[in-house]
């Protein structure tokens, strides 16, 4: 269900108002506006195609506008400017296959809030509504086939841990400066778990919360990395089996490389055997997993049982928070971001480690 209604008629002949700003852009057609069910929580995403004359040269393209949240916003703190530096940056100049990202407008005349408009890459997203596991083309593809899709997973991650930040030439502020990024990443879910309990704890969370500062790993040797952030299945495009590009940056930051390997395994145990499926055949079990990451980054995974505990924390305080949501508009019962499957992977993983 989408959060924000929106007319696609009206929204083509904005879209096309806009374009019709930009420099050297003349002759502009919008058409085939649609707008994803599932959108508005994070950012809106607005599907459409375009045709413009370009230095008088006729271009086609699918595009993508992605909005600003305004009253339903996920997150505790507002990324939408760092997910656009981040990802164009690495569009321009990272091995991470990415989409191209066009432009930014953050006058919110057009559509009550900031915007940027980016490529359409065309392919197969993994679905985690129903989960992956249980029907869809990866249930159907061949061992062989799942293999391919979860290798090339941990390939993109791993080109991510691998991009030289410098070199992305980030304005200064794009991140926090804060030399201790792990303690920067625990203070910030403490504060967000705090915001997502509206005055009511969540025992489980809390309880990882402490576990976390009580046995926080050493920094990595290596140093601190980009990290994706939300590194799982659903949101990667995949060609032919192979990720063609990595969405969804809004928890993009510095850090410890684990938190992304950490959320990738954590995820997909909670979306396939802790949502009562069989795990895929073809995906490549937690230790060849780290193993595989290890050889390509050159980085140690031996802190993995902390992320995964970390993983399972951080997707329990999103999860408490789209339970608020949720539950406002009628779709889910009053209890359900403190009791749901993410959060009881993370009490599962909070015993075992």
């Amino acid at each position: 269900m989408s959060v924000i209604e929106r007319d696609p008629q009206k929204t083509a002949a904005t879209l096309e108002r806009w374009l019709l700003t930009v420099p050297v852009i003349t002759d502009v057609e919008v058409r085939d506006v649609a707008i994803p069910q599932a959108t508005g929580w994070s950012n809106e995403t607005i599907l459409f195609a375009a045709r413009w004359r370009l230095d008088g040269v006729a271009e086609e393209h699918e595009l993508v506008a992605r909005i600003a949240p305004t009253d339903h916003s996920v997150f505790l703190e507002q990324t939408f400017r760092r997910q656009y530096t981040v990802m164009k940056a690495l569009a321009q100049r990272s091995e991470v296959p990415m989409a191209r990202i066009y432009w930014i407008d953050e006058d919110e005349s057009w559509f009550d809030s900031p915007f940027w408009i980016m490529e359409r890459v065309r392919g197969d997203i993994p679905g985690d509504n129903p989960p992956y596991a249980a029907t869809g083309w990866l249930k159907d593809a061949t061992p062989e086939q799942q293999g391919r899709a979860w290798w090339s997973g941990v390939e993109a991650i791993a080109r991510v841990h691998d991009v030289d930040v410098p070199s992305l030439q980030l304005p200064t502020g794009t991140f926090p400066a804060e030399p201790d990024t792990l303690g920067w990443q625990l203070d910030h879910y403490d504060r967000y778990l705090h915001w997502a309990e509206e005055g009511t704890p969540h025992q489980i969370a809390r309880e990882a919360l402490t576990w976390l500062r009580a046995n926080r790993p050493p920094d990595p040797a290596a140093g601190p990395s980009l990290v994706w952030g939300d590194a799982r299945f659903s949101n990667l495009i995949y060609r032919d089996f192979e990720v063609a590009a990595v969405l969804d940056w809004e928890m993009t930051a510095l850090g410890d490389p684990l938190l992304d390997l950490g959320w990738w395994l954590f995820a997909d145990h909670a979306l396939t055997t802790g949502s009562g499926c069989q795990r895929l055949p073809g995906y490549g079990s937690r230790a060849d997993t780290a193993a595989r990451w290890s050889e390509l980054t050159g980085r140690s995974a031996d802190a993995l049982d902390y992320f995964l505990v970390f993983a399972g924390l951080r997707f329990t305080v999103i999860m408490l928070r789209m339970g608020k949501l949720l539950c406002d508009i009628g779709l889910v019962p009053p209890g359900f971001g403190y009791d749901n499957l993410i959060s009881s992977a993370l009490a599962d993983q909070l015993r075992s480690s």
